[in-house]
């Protein structure tokens, strides 16, 4: 188990925070809060959002209802009929509100859940009044590890929130829903059952008045704060214009134009964890990269054109500079590092230009001379076509390759394997190219069989996303597979050119060892392991891929399932 200082929930201020307080701020609107499983999660997370004070004065954490009667606004007759809803006669009053509330369930723990579908009404309709906010938003439930009544094994929340419709002065639920987690890690269900309130709230906004404009502000991650560039960014690649020679020229002379800096065929110059640095002509830092004026200008003749960013419209270009290539000291804490196992670390649109940069550079090295007549090539189009001198013109490609989470028919375990190029720690879903002539569902059931000579039902294999992944060149397609129910948790026969190992792990051991990973960060990186290692901060022997890596996506869409 990994047992680190690291705040799990450091960064509050997550995506529905941030667009809760973005829709109240715009709609002049506010909100209180009284929480119980959460346990000041939901006000923390929403305070830490800028400009929350003018939209939020307070709330109340009654952990403890029996014991919480002065907490509750001082309404003794609030505080009496939150103890009554808790008693167990209360349940079995209209059981038709649990919705969504599993069969497989005890009676017991449904009317536990139905005692928080009253206790969150009551709470969301008295605070409402009391505070005269325009919403309220209550939650109640548990989060483990431990749960009462007892054969509960996964935690769940209920949230409500009370408000006034539009042009009434009634306050009623607007909304109410039923979070049910899969586990019972404390930390993970309080950030899940807090995001979730935030979600709801916005909804109800929406139903109190539809006319409400909701707010469609991303997190500061998608953004790169520079002198040029202060809105929130986007890659346009602006393939038209590649053609046209005037304007290609003055986008290369731009001395705005930023930079993706790719040194070799593996690193990426990084500003901080999680963006890249993005040096113009402007800045001196750029030319510190170079030994020698000759060496700059070849690097800049020899950029490629990736595309315009935002509504500013600047140019992006990757830049190659070769392996040995070193930052100097007065480098603005920029630094290079892995793209393969730090790229997934990035914010989602320093990923995608990571990416692309790395894609092109890697095509450039490798298409010097020309594939029909072996002549050499240049590169035209702002370096994204090349071109031989008999005329023959060729543009990079993805080769498209599969990756597939094997699971049991019941979905209880799935099968992960390791490769000879990860570390002994570190187990993944199974992936391979598509042949030609074949078809991606066909290929799933290929790999997997000659994988690790098992055999998934054709009809459960399901596409989920897909990921660019230019090591060298592949497009990634991820999908879910399961194996007949017949053949229970399969024998496996690993192909040993391809695997070191394979094998079945439940969804329990798999959900610890995607925490753990979550914990350390780029575990692909052998260093950053072992340092928590050597530290005694992790002891366990599984981890799967980072967030940001398509098989992690495979892992997390079937943990939450």
């Amino acid at each position: 188990q990994l047992s680190s200082t690291t705040d799990s929930q450091s960064s509050l201020a997550t995506q529905p925070f941030q667009r809760l307080v973005e829709t109240l701020k715009s709609s002049t609107q506010t909100c209180t809060i009284i929480e119980s499983s959460c346990g000041g999660l939901i006000s923390s997370s929403l305070m830490s959002v800028p400009g929350s004070s003018r939209v939020y004065f307070g709330g109340t954490v009654a952990y403890s209802t029996k014991r919480a009667g002065k907490l509750l606004c001082g309404d003794e007759e609030l505080h009496d009929r939150l103890l009554k809803s808790t008693s167990p006669a209360a349940s079995d009053d209209d059981n038709k509100m649990i919705v969504g509330v599993e069969e497989h369930l005890s009676e017991e723990t449904k009317a536990y859940i139905q005692s928080k579908v009253k206790w969150t009404q009551e709470a969301a309709l008295s605070y409402c009044k009391h505070m005269d906010t325009d919403f309220a938003i209550a939650e109640g439930g548990a989060t483990g590890p431990t749960f009462h009544p007892e054969g509960m094994k996964a935690g769940f929340a209920v949230l409500a929130v009370a408000g006034r419709r539009s042009g009434q002065d009634d306050v009623e639920i607007l909304a109410q829903k039923l979070v049910l987690s899969t586990h019972g890690d404390r930390e993970m269900n309080m950030r899940l059952y807090a995001d979730a309130a935030a979600e709801l709230c916005v909804e109800a906004m929406n139903i109190a008045d539809p006319s409400i404009e909701m707010t469609t502000e991303q997190p500061d991650t998608n953004q790169v704060q520079s002198t040029n560039v202060t809105d929130k960014l986007y890659l346009d690649r602006s393939s038209h214009l590649r053609s046209d020679a005037e304007v290609m020229k003055e986008l290369y002379n731009r001395s705005d134009a930023q930079h993706v800096i790719v040194k070799g065929a593996s690193e990426v110059l990084l500003g901080s964890d999680d963006q890249l640095s993005l040096p113009t002509l402007e800045q001196p830092f750029l030319g510190t990269l170079f030994e020698t004026d000759d060496a700059k200008k070849e690097a800049l003749e020899n950029r490629t054109f990736l595309g315009r960013l935002g509504d500013e419209q600047t140019p992006l270009f990757a830049m190659y500079l070769p392996e040995d290539t070193n930052v100097s000291s007065d480098s603005n804490n920029s630094y290079f590092a892995n793209t393969r196992s730090r790229a997934p670390m990035l914010s989602p649109f320093h990923n995608e230009i990571a990416l692309t940069a790395t894609a092109y550079v890697n095509w450039r090295d490798s298409h010097r001379f020309c594939t029909r007549c072996g002549s050499p090539v240049e590169f035209v189009q702002g370096g994204t076509c090349a071109k031989c001198t008999s005329g023959h013109m060729a543009w990079p490609r993805q080769d498209p390759s599969i990756i597939v989470l094997v699971t049991n028919a019941e979905s209880t375990h799935a099968l992960l394997a390791r490769s000879p190029r990860h570390p002994s720690y570190l187990y993944t879903a199974l992936a391979g190219f598509v042949e030609p002539g074949e078809n991606m569902e066909t290929a799933v059931a290929r790999e997997v069989h000659e994988e690790v000579g098992v055999h998934v039902n054709h009809h459960s294999i399901n596409y989920i996303s897909s990921q660019a992944w230019p090591f060298p060149q592949s497009c990634m397609i991820g999908f879910h597979a399961k194996t007949n129910a017949a053949d229970g948790l399969a024998s496996v026969n690993i192909d040993p050119e391809e695997i070191v190992d394979a094998r079945w792990f439940e969804k329990e051991d798999v959900y610890l060892a995607a925490r753990d990973t979550d914990m350390m960060g780029a575990v692909l990186d052998r260093q950053v392991v072992e340092a928590q290692q050597a530290n005694g901060n992790w002891t366990g022997s599984l981890l799967v891929p980072s967030k940001g890596v398509l098989a992690r996506t495979l892992v997390d869409h079937w943990l939450e399932e």
